[in-house]
Order: structure tokens, then C-alpha cells, then sequence
């Protein structure tokens, strides 16, 4: 069968689309939302431009991606994945050339809009969930909670490897380098290895999904069932999804972005706030893992509980401002909560709308998630400037994100514990 993965012994197909996907979405983010920061000085530098004039490049790119997900989500749905990766491959190596060989800001700013944030949604973390949901079922907590892990390998691995090129070949020539570079092995890979969706023999002959039936009928592997736009967001839980994961999310996004200078105004010396970062950021990917093999296993919906908790507990302890050991120590606990949410929010949009409409519903929410996180950030750094410290925004994250776990418990669909009852 042409465009069918190969097996490989007695390995289920879905973990062979599971790891093409991972090496896509991994070298997008890595040279994207990671390495921005490697092209700051060399821009402003060539151009002449504050770092504040940068920096709009990033935001643009923020507000393509909360534009582009819901049309690119609808594309997942209504095709074959691989073909809609394999655009965005293309798309992510003409964005870095026109952005390489750009010798206007304004050229600049439309290609990272337009192309590069297209090829960010096609390729990225949006695209790898769609297919991990729709390949697996039984094991489908522990497979979101891999895919989750694509951002911190991918900045781990792509940092060194761009600002290599930088360093020996310039800024322009760095983008054209890794531009194409990733979007040759993208298209390749996702080429032989992908399909958007598994085939009968797929799963009659791996124990991963129930039965032929009960996929059949719940959750078809077939894309001619897809919701529309307006049976998505006319959906309750499509709003109590968008706001729970988008208020503990938005918590996530304006603390990362205001741990460093939290740490150094609390007293702490330069290494000692990188060092704590980093515990974070390594607890922050055993919560992903973590959490999402738990997935398979509990009630999302008490899994959110413990996420939201961790974070909870981890603002308590910044507020409390404790020594540096004792601090270490804390947020190497809660950090889990910082990756947590990323595996939790796909599988409850999975157990609440199901495969075929993976897509558009998680593309659907990006406008109100960006949305919040945008609100967030700024509402973070406002409250440094006018009172000086951080305990302010702190203290209001604490109130969102027990509101977030209000909306997360309205959901209502059907777990493990009432699947597995209904079918004894």
C-alpha cells in the first residue's frame, strides 16, 4: 500500500507516526519559538532598531499562530496530515529565506506572520496532537505525554546547533541554513513515515483500540464526521476546556516569563536563579511524562486537580520567598505542574470531542488561550511597574487558577471508570 509505514517487527505503527511526528514538531519549536533570542542582537545590530522593535517580531509571530490554528486545525480534520505537514515544511523553509534575504522590517514581519506561523501550527505541536489522538486510545495519555516533550528537547538540541551558525557564518546565511535544513527532513520523514489516520489492519491487528465497533462508532478513524465551526464553539465543553486549560496556561506563560528577574530581585545571584530555572525546567518535563502515562489510567479531569494544586503550591512558595535550597527544592516538586498541563489539556479535549474533530477544536481555542496568555503577560509586567514587585500578579494568579479548576469539573463526558462499567 503506497504511503503506508512500514512495520517493524511486532512495533505498532502508531509509535513509527508518533516518532516522525515528535522529530517535526521538535525542530520547529527548537528553531522557532526557543531560538528567537539568537537573533535579537545580530538584528537590531544590522538594522538599528531597540530590542522592544525586535521583540514585535516574536509577538507577531504569537498572534499569526492564534489566527492561522483554527484554519490549519480545520486542514488536519479534513485531510491527510502527512500532506498538510509536509506544506508546512515548505512554508517554514521559504519564511526563514524571505526573512533571510529581507532588507526591509516590514518584509520581515509578513513572512514571519503569514509563513512562518502557518508552518509553526502545520508542524508543530497542533499538527503532532491531532495525530497522536487519532493513533491511539488505550495508551493515548502516555503518547500526548511524549509529544509534550517535543519543546524542551527541541530548544535543547536547536539552540547550540543555530547559534553555531550564527557564530560562523552570520545571521542571514544562519536562517537559510536551518530554514531548509529542517524543512528537507521534515518533508522526507513525514513522507514515508506518516498517515494522518490508522488504517483497518492498524487496528484489528494491535490491541491499542477496543474494538472495530466501538472506533467505529465513537471515535472513526474516518475525517467525514468533523464538527463545524459553529457546533464547536456553541459547545459547552469547548468553552470550559478554553478557559480552565487556558487560565492555568496563561498563569504558566506570564511566570516563565518573569522567573528570571523575580529570582534576581529576590537576591538570589545570577547562577542561582539559572540553577533553579533549570530544576524547573527538568521537573517541568517529568510532569509531562508523568502526567500523561497517569492519563491512562485516571479522570483527567482529577489529573488537572493535581496540576493546577502543583501550581497553586508553587506560587505559595515564591510568595513566601524561602532560601535558595529550600526554594530548589520546592520548585523541583511543583515544576511539574509547568508540563503537566500540555498533556492534560489535549486529553481532555479528546475525551470530551474525540478524534475526528481533534483538529479544528484544538485550533478553535487558540484564539481564546493566546488570547489569555497575551493578558496575562502584560497584566504581570504592569503590576511590576506599578508597585515594584511580583506578590500582586502572584497573589491574583492564585484566584484564576482555583477558577480554573471550577471549570474543568463542569465538564461533562465519559471517563475510563463509566466506559469500562457501561461495557461489563
Amino acid at each position: 500500500m503506497i504511503g503506508t509505514p512500514p512495520r517493524l517487527g511486532t512495533i505498532y505503527s502508531g509509535w513509527i507516526v508518533l516518532s516522525a511526528c515528535f522529530v517535526s514538531a521538535m525542530l520547529i519549536v527548537g528553531s522557532t519559538i526557543y531560538s528567537f533570542q539568537l537573533f535579537v542582537i545580530p538584528v537590531t545590530e544590522e538594522f538599528g532598531i531597540s530590542r522592544a522593535t525586535a521583540n514585535n517580531a516574536y509577538i507577531s509571530m504569537l498572534v499569526g499562530l492564534a489566527i492561522w490554528s483554527p484554519l490549519v486545525g480545520r486542514l488536519l480534520d479534513k485531510f491527510d496530515a502527512k500532506y498538510v505537514i509536509m506544506f508546512g515544511s515548505l512554508s517554514f523553509g521559504g519564511a526563514f529565506t524571505l526573512v533571510a534575504m529581507a532588507q526591509s522590517l516590514m518584509v520581515m514581519m509578513v513572512g514571519i506572520f503569514v509563513m512562518l506561523s502557518i508552518s509553526v501550527c502545520s508542524c508543530g505541536g497542533l499538527a503532532g496532537n491531532a495525530v497522536t489522538v487519532r493513533w491511539f486510545q488505550k495508551r493515548r495519555g502516555r503518547a500526548l505525554g511524549l509529544m509534550s516533550v517535543t519543546s524542551s528537547v527541541g530548544g535543547a538540541l536547536m539552540v547550540p546547533v543555530i547559534s553555531f551558525f550564527i557564530t560562523s557564518y552570520g545571521w542571514r546565511m544562519a536562517m537559510l541554513l536551518t530554514g531548509w535544513s529542517v524543512a528537507i527532513i521534515i518533508f522526507v520523514l513525514v513522507g514515508l513515515f506518516v498517515r494522518g489516520r490508522p488504517a483497518p489492519a492498524d487496528i484489528n491487528d494491535f490491541d491499542e483500540f477496543d474494538t472495530q465497533e466501538d472506533v467505529s462508532r465513537k471515535e472513526a478513524p474516518t475525517g467525514d464526521k468533523t464538527l463545524s465551526l459553529k457546533q464547536i464553539v456553541t459547545t459547552r465543553n469547548y468553552w470550559l476546556v478554553a478557559m480552565g486549560c487556558g487560565l492555568l496556561l496563561a498563569s504558566d506563560q506570564a511566570v516563565l516569563t518573569s522567573k528570571f528577574p523575580f529570582l534576581v530581585d529576590s537576591g538570589f545571584t545570577v547562577l542561582q536563579a539559572t540553577t533553579i530555572i533549570s530544576a524547573m525546567t527538568i521537573s517541568a518535563v517529568a510532569g509531562k511524562l508523568i502526567i500523561g502515562f497517569m492519563a491512562d489510567y485516571f479522570d483527567v479531569r482529577h489529573l488537572f486537580a493535581l496540576v493546577a494544586l502543583f501550581h497553586f503550591l508553587l506560587l505559595v512558595v515564591f510568595l513566601m520567598r524561602p532560601d535558595y535550597w529550600s526554594l530548589l527544592i520546592f520548585v523541583s516538586i511543583f515544576g511539574a505542574a509547568v508540563g503537566g498541563i500540555y498533556p492534560v489539556w489535549s486529553s481532555l479535549t479528546a475525551s470530551a470531542f474525540g478524534p475526528a474533530s481533534i483538529g479544528s477544536v484544538l485550533g478553535f481555542m487558540a484564539p481564546v488561550m493566546q488570547g489569555l496568555s497575551i493578558i496575562f503577560v502584560s497584566f504581570i509586567g504592569v503590576m511590576h511597574s506599578q508597585t515594584g514587585a511580583y506578590d500582586a500578579a502572584f497573589q491574583g494568579f492564585m484566584v484564576t487558577v482555583v477558577m480554573s479548576v471550577f471549570f474543568i469539573y463542569a465538564m461533562n463526558f465519559r471517563t475510563k471508570t463509566s466506559a469500562d462499567s457501561t461495557r461489563g
